[in-house]
């Protein structure tokens, strides 16, 4: 029927307009780090301690994702400040997401991809494999530096009034318990096309059922 085939055509090709991955990453500050006994150490931020959990969440177009080593990279930064997509940090209390980037920067540099120069992960399998960079929410300052499943926190001089010339903490990525997954959002339009569909395929279907019974009866 044509009608049916229409509607089936529009299923199939609006469904797939909007694709997400979601993503889901906690981590975990082991030790201080500190500075040596020359360096002008001020103390530690009183925000972040030993046993903080690390939380990385993010949901980005599918688009954002390219094939690497048998998984996927993915750059963050420049992600839009508000609607699907996004990136968030927290940790002790602070946090850091795709907004502030507008104003203090948030780049993160992958080792091996200087393309990437921005917040980005690697995942495969529906888990994230990797974090790494550098993020920096001021021209002077560092927060915090990703690599691999350790990483190294600091609340850069000034940021939230923080005024301690410390290290901070090291962390590591608890990646086993991460995800990665993707999921398929029709628009509004798609929405309304979808039904608009179906209702054409059921009234196709409803007519071809009167025009059966009536042949019968004739």
């Amino acid at each position: 029927m044509p009608v049916l085939a229409a509607a089936a055509f529009l299923w199939s090709g609006s469904a797939e307009a909007a694709r997400f991955y979601d993503v889901t990453l906690t981590g975990e500050l082991v030790s201080e780090l500190g500075y040596g006994p020359s360096d002008l150490n001020t103390g530690v931020d009183p925000n972040l301690a030993t046993g903080n959990t690390v939380t990385l969440t993010a949901r980005f177009n599918a688009d954002r994702a390219f094939a690497q080593g048998g998984g996927f990279l993915a750059g963050l930064y420049g992600l839009p400040t508000g609607g699907d997509e996004f990136w968030r940090l927290d940790v002790g209390g602070l946090t850091w997401n795709s907004g502030h980037e507008m104003y203090d920067g948030f780049p993160i540099y992958v080792d091996d991809e200087n393309f990437y120069a921005d917040p980005s992960i690697t995942f495969a399998g529906g888990k994230v494999t990797g974090v790494s960079g550098v993020m920096v929410p001021t021209w002077t300052d560092t927060v915090p530096v990703f690599r691999l499943s350790d990483f190294r926190i600091e609340p850069g001089e000034g940021l939230y009034g923080n005024t301690y010339g410390t290290q901070g903490f090291k962390g590591t990525w608890d990646y086993a318990n991460s995800s990665a997954t993707l999921t398929g959002v029709p628009e509004p339009t798609t929405w309304a096309i979808m039904i608009i569909g179906f209702g054409m395929t059921g009234a196709a279907i409803r007519s071809a059922r009167r025009a059966a019974r009536a042949a019968v009866r004739v």
